[in-house]
C-alpha cells in the first residue's frame, strides 16, 4: 500500500513538473512601481498642496500651545488658586481643541492617501495584466510581497509595468478620483 501511494505521489510530481516547465513567469516589484510612477509623484504634490498649509498651521499651533503650557508652569506659583484653576481650565480647553483639530486633519489626510493608494493599486494591477498578456506570461510574482527569493533579470517586468502605469495615468487625465467625504 505504501509503495503504491509513493509511486502515485512521484507520478503526480512528475506531471506537475512538466506543467511548470512550460509556464512563463514574470516578476514585478509593485512597490517600486508605486513609488516611481508619475501618479506617485503627482500624489505627493497633491497631498502637499492640499494639506501643506493646514499642516504648517497645526505645527505652529502646537508650538504656541507648548509655549503657553511652559508659561503657565512658570507662573503657576505666583497665581491665586482661583486664577490658577481658570488658567489651567483654559489651557486644557485649548489643548483639547488642538487635539481634536489634529485628529480631524489626520483623518482627512489618511482618507485621501487611502483613495490615492486604491487608485494606484488598480492602475498597477491593470498595467501588470496588460504586460502579462503582451508578454504571454502565465504568472506574475510580486517581489515587494517578499515571496520571491531570486529571479533572473529577464523575468523582471517592473520597468514595462511602470511605463504602462504612467501611460494609464496620462490616459486617465493625470487625475485621482475626488475624495469621498461622505457628504452628498
Amino acid at each position: 500500500m505504501f509503495r503504491v501511494l509513493s509511486l502515485a505521489l512521484v507520478a503526480c510530481l512528475l506531471m506537475a513538473g512538466s506543467a511548470f516547465a512550460d509556464m512563463k513567469i514574470g516578476v514585478l516589484n509593485s512597490q517600486a512601481v508605486a513609488m516611481d510612477s508619475d501618479a506617485a509623484k503627482a500624489a505627493q504634490q497633491k497631498l502637499q498642496s492640499q494639506f501643506g498649509a493646514e499642516k504648517t498651521q497645526l505645527e505652529n499651533q502646537a508650538k504656541d500651545l507648548q509655549s503657553k503650557g511652559e508659561a503657565l508652569q512658570a507662573q503657576v506659583a505666583k497665581m491665586s488658586a482661583k486664577e490658577r484653576e481658570d488658567k489651567q481650565m483654559e489651557f486644557l480647553r485649548l489643548r483639547r481643541a488642538f487635539e481634536e483639530k489634529s485628529r480631524n486633519f489626520a483623518r482627512k489626510v489618511e482618507n485621501t492617501e487611502n483613495q490615492i493608494r486604491q487608485s494606484m493599486a488598480q492602475q498597477i494591477y491593470d498595467a501588470a495584466t496588460t504586460i502579462a498578456k503582451q508578454q504571454k506570461l502565465d504568472l506574475i510574482l510580486d517581489a515587494a510581497a517578499g515571496s520571491v527569493m531570486y529571479a533572473t533579470p529577464t523575468l523582471d517586468i517592473t520597468k514595462p509595468v511602470l511605463a504602462e502605469v504612467n501611460r494609464l495615468w496620462k490616459a486617465g487625465g493625470s487625475k485621482f478620483p475626488e475624495p469621498n467625504t461622505g457628504k452628498k
